[in-house]
């Protein structure tokens, strides 16, 4: 799945990764297989990693856009990364899913069944990803500081005054979270932070309920029939607010989560709306980070020194995209050519935004009658 070490690579070089989640794991593993020493500090809850359970499905668009592509090869490369460190039926699920229309009447038109979809327990992955000889662990700090020291050409990683670790590269894959503070940039965008909450609980407790036969998704999505230590449990969410950042579970959230769930499933949403208000329904709050152009942010960051890398802004795609992304972040860093068509390259790079933004100024400049710029 990752490129290996070859008898003629380069001496051993040193990376700091940001953030413990998919991405930032998986970036780790890609560098460690070539050779080189990572250090991953987390804060300590894996951002949007951490959810107990996810889903992986394609995305789909009339145009066959840049993101409905890249979901399919993102899918690819975690089908072969589940198979190799994951246990089937117990970490993952090549289970399907049936997808429905987010809004509207639903119809046999309008729903979608995609048999290469699965269900995922993240941390699962993270962890066999992280598990390397040349990868060290770092967890519950928060990174506040990153400075670059011209001497030594590598850039030294702070949490207060206490110098974490000291590397050539550094690689940005923490959400809204931790590590958002290096990203203060002129050449950056805007993140959105993006709240979901997952409510589930164990199947045992509403025996009575009529379970559908496979995961669904579309209006949230609803996943049964899934093991765990305490017995088989159901998944259910996860909501989308823009307008909080807080982690605290609320009946409320819950209570949206059914709700939607009665919109396709109103049997069993009737089964599970008395849990919302009792003890033995559980949930999970993460932050997602996105943009508003949907699709991910990864490349070098631009107006930084050298060595300063960007693994992020995958929103509710990080299970599907989060591989793919580190194998292009790391063909990038090294030189290689990436494992996608360039168009694809470009539609995720940390540098599109100055380049529209360029690009619209030479237009408004023409449009006035202004010569052409000459100094970008």
């Amino acid at each position: 799945m990752f490129r290996r070490q070859t008898p003629d690579s380069p001496s051993p070089q040193f990376a700091c990764v940001i953030g413990a989640g998919i991405s930032g794991s998986s970036t780790a593993r890609a560098l460690a297989e070539l050779g080189w020493h990572v250090t991953v500090i987390d804060c300590g809850h894996f951002g949007a990693s951490s959810l107990p359970l996810g889903l992986i499905s394609p995305h789909t668009s009339k145009d066959d856009g840049a993101l409905s592509q890249l979901s399919r090869l993102g899918m690819d490369r975690m089908r072969v990364a589940m198979r190799t460190y994951l246990l089937e039926g117990v970490d993952w699920s090549p289970s399907g899913v049936m997808t429905y229309p987010r809004t509207g009447p639903v119809s046999d038109t309008n729903t979608v069944w995609h048999p290469d979809a699965a269900w995922i327990k993240p941390a699962a992955l993270t962890r066999a990803l992280l598990a390397h000889p040349l990868i060290q662990v770092i967890r519950d700090t928060v990174v506040d500081g990153l400075r670059f020291d011209m001497q030594t050409q590598s850039w030294l990683v702070f949490n207060s005054d206490t110098c974490l670790t000291q590397a050539e590269h550094v690689v940005l894959a923490a959400g809204p979270g931790c590590g958002a503070q290096a990203l203060k940039t002129d050449s950056t965008p805007p993140f959105d932070a993006i709240r979901g909450q997952v409510t589930w609980g164990l199947m045992a407790q509403t025996a009575h309920a009529p379970w559908p036969a496979n995961p669904i998704n579309g209006r949230g999505s609803f996943v049964p029939h899934v093991p765990t230590l305490e017995g088989n449990a159901w998944f259910l969410g996860s909501t989308y607010d823009r307008l909080r950042t807080d982690v605290g579970v609320t009946e409320e959230d819950h209570a949206f989560n059914v709700h939607r769930l009665a919109e396709l499933f109103p049997e069993t949403a009737s089964a599970l709306a008395p849990l919302v208000y009792s003890d033995s329904v559980r949930g999970w709050v993460g932050v997602r980070c996105t943009l508003h152009d949907r699709l991910p942010f990864v490349g070098s960051v631009a107006a930084a020194a050298h060595g300063l890398w960007i693994n992020s802004a995958m929103g509710s795609r990080g299970l599907t995209l989060g591989l793919l992304c580190s194998e292009i972040l790391v063909a990038l860093m090294t030189k290689h050519p990436p494992p996608v068509a360039t168009n694809l390259v470009r539609a995720i790079s940390s540098h599109r935004f100055i380049k529209k933004a360029w690009a619209k100024m030479q237009r408004n400049d023409q449009a006035s009658g202004i010569p052409p710029r000459r100094d970008a």
